[in-house]
């Protein structure tokens, strides 16, 4: 078994079940077609923590040692694996930077598997595919868990930026830590090192650099998951969104040998990605949170070769000729042949003055971990009566002492699942408000007091967290005149058409599937499904091109 060697509180009993599991011995010998076996006489570094592209090694006999190094105690953490380990987690499916470094000691013999074999390795092996595939899987999971990687997020408890950067890097499965200065003395003294005052706060520390008060963007392209789109290659099909129906498109798209690229403004899993967990899925009867299905999702559009870039917002498509012309912000333009529309929907807001003030600093649009931990043991106020409110509610009720929803209608049946109705009806730590809105929220750098109306009158109360879930608006500004779009802005398509499927838009070659669709169904299951079957039309679409 691996060998953990690093922060007190950590042994190798606290490695995540299947996060460094073992090729068999004929797998072993199966695996030595792909690669090169080499022997080392001499302690060797493999690839630097922060490279691209780091090929995968499978110990035959002797060791192999990963390890990184903390940002702010600089520490040096380390594995050693064992034959049969292999080294790599999901960064072995894409671009994007490693999370640790590797080297390999005198007299250990590795096989060397190159990138550009690997996915064929991967498909042509699947017993073997699979056990390389959940490993490296459960492996980022415990690096997430660990904060294992180095990153540190340094920013003061209870700040709205330090909340949207955190929130950003746990969207993204990217691992890190969240110090407070005030609570450990060698951030401060890292701090005062470089002379970051906390003005300069909240910045993000990674072994050899730093950022202070960084947009998302920059923050992606320096922690290499924002991808390279390739500008000046021309892509089989452009998948705008990364949600169920983006995912679920490019799982299929790639698989059948497509040249996929799929882009999201922030991270995979849409707004199916912040629920705490969708219980009515089918195949996962204990339920799913949003932000594991979509990773599993994204894991899966990779194997087969889809590239998923994040931070890349799509500004204008020119529909007048094929191959299609997109622009993205940043001054980039990328051509395909064919586009998927999956943008889905942004949060609608409160209709309250000063909304904006607090978001982030105890105004939330999800209930994912990092939304839900500040709330604690307090009170919480959920507005919504539609499903992804009433999984909140549940979720959030396990964790703060009550929580009040607030709803506008007189009931919840007509909005929300029956399951969900009864459970919140049941539970004692939840308040249900008919007929109700807000009308003030207060607070000086954080929110501290809601008011709401209801037919009862006003109540106003002393609570510090508040979740807004009443819906979304479709993400479809981009299209301008593009596309035919209904009055609200949801995309038109040809609505059972023989000769061009249900799925296609106005404009030959553009497809638009889930939420963002005029008439859909809005639910994670039809929106997988609404991906996977657009895929015959891109087809013959790509056929006649």
């Amino acid at each position: 078994m691996a060998i953990f060697q690093g922060k007190p509180e950590t042994d190798a009993h606290s490695l995540s079940a299947g996060a460094y599991m073992r090729l068999l011995p004929e797998q072993m010998a199966r695996a030595t077609q792909y690669g090169t076996p080499r022997t080392y006489s001499s302690s060797t570094l493999l690839y630097r923590q922060g490279e691209r592209e780091a090929d995968l090694y499978i110990v035959i006999s002797g060791t192999l040692e990963t390890f990184w190094k903390d940002a702010v105690d600089r520490d040096e953490h380390s594995i050693t694996l064992e034959p049969g380990e292999f080294s790599g987690e999901l960064n072995l499916l894409n671009q994007r930077e490693t999370m640790v470094a590797a080297r390999v000691p005198a007299g250990s013999t590795l096989l060397r598997v190159p990138r550009e074999r690997l996915r064929e390795f991967l498909t042509a092996e699947p017993a073997i595919g699979e056990v390389i595939l959940k490993t490296i899987f459960r492996r980022r999971q415990w690096f997430v868990q660990t904060g294992a990687g180095g990153l540190v997020l340094l920013g003061q408890e209870g700040s709205g930026e330090t909340a949207r950067l955190a929130r950003f890097l746990a969207a993204n499965s990217y691992p890190f830590r969240v110090i407070s200065p005030d609570q450990s003395s060698a951030a401060h003294s890292v701090l005062e090192e470089r002379g970051i005052h906390d003005v300069a706060l909240p910045a993000v520390f990674g072994t050899k650099w730093i950022l202070q008060r960084p947009d998302l963007r920059t923050l992606a392209d320096k922690l290499g998951i924002s991808e390279n789109v390739r500008e000046g290659a021309t892509w089989d099909v452009l998948v705008v969104g990364a949600g169920p129906a983006g995912l679920a498109t490019a799982v299929y798209t790639a698989s059948e040998g497509l040249r996929t690229l799929v882009l999201d403004s922030y991270a995979p899993g849409g707004q199916a990605g912040t629920s705490s967990r969708i219980e009515n899925y089918l195949g996962f009867s204990s339920g799913v949170s949003g932000a594991e299905l979509a990773k599993q999702a994204q894991v899966q559009a990779e194997k087969f070769g889809a590239t998923v870039a994040v931070c890349r917002t799509v500004t204008s498509i020119d529909c007048s000729e094929e191959p299609f012309s997109v622009n993205l912000d940043h001054n980039e333009t990328i051509t395909t042949r064919s586009v998927v529309i999956a943008t889905g929907a942004n949060y609608r807001k409160l209709d309250v003055e000063g909304l904006e003030r607090f978001e982030g600093a105890g105004v939330y649009y999800s209930a994912t971990s990092i939304d839900v931990s500040p709330c604690a043991g307090r009170t919480a106020v959920i507005v919504g009566g539609g499903n992804s409110a009433g999984q909140a509610a549940m979720y959030i009720s396990g964790q703060a002492s009550h929580v009040h929803m607030l709803i506008r209608g007189p009931r919840l049946s007509s909005t929300m699942s029956d399951y969900l109705v009864q459970r919140i009806q049941a539970s004692k730590k939840i308040t249900l408000h008919p007929s109700s809105e807000i009308v003030l929220l207060e607070g000086d750098d954080h929110l501290s007091h809601i008011t709401w109306r209801s037919e009862e009158g006003d109540s106003r109360l002393p609570i510090e967290h508040l979740y807004v879930m009443i819906g979304a608006v479709p993400c479809t500004k981009w299209l301008r005149d593009c596309v035919d779009l209904d009055a609200s802005g949801f995309v038109r398509t040809s609505a059972g058409s023989e000769e061009r499927g249900p799925f296609e838009t106005s404009v030959c070659g553009i497809f638009a599937v889930g939420d963002v669709r005029s008439g859909s169904v809005k639910r994670v299951a039809s929106a997988v499904g609404e991906g996977s079957v657009v895929v015959p039309a891109i087809h013959r679409h790509l056929g006649n091109f």
